[in-house]
C-alpha cells in the first residue's frame, strides 16, 4: 500500500513529535537529576517528575500512534 504525500508529510510529523518529545523529556530529566543530587540528596524528589512526565510521554507516543493509524484507513 502505497502512501500518499500527505500521508507521508503526516507520518513523518507523528515521528518527528515522538522524537522531539523523548530528546526534551531526556534533556530536562537529566539536568532535574543533577540539580536533585546537588540540592537534596537525601529526597529524591526528581522522581516523581519523571514518572509523571513519563506518563504524559507514554499518553503523546500512543496518541500519535492512533491518530496515524486511524487517518490511514
Amino acid at each position: 500500500m502505497e502512501l500518499t504525500d500527505e500521508k507521508t508529510k503526516m507520518k513523518n510529523q507523528c515521528k518527528l513529535n515522538i522524537i522531539m518529545s523523548i530528546v526534551k523529556y531526556l534533556v530536562v530529566n537529566v539536568f532535574l537529576v543533577f540539580v536533585n543530587l546537588m540540592t537534596t540528596p537525601n529526597y529524591l524528589w526528581v522522581l516523581w517528575v519523571i514518572a509523571g512526565w513519563g506518563i504524559g510521554l507514554i499518553l503523546t507516543i500512543v496518541t500519535n500512534y492512533l491518530e496515524f493509524k486511524y487517518n490511514n484507513k
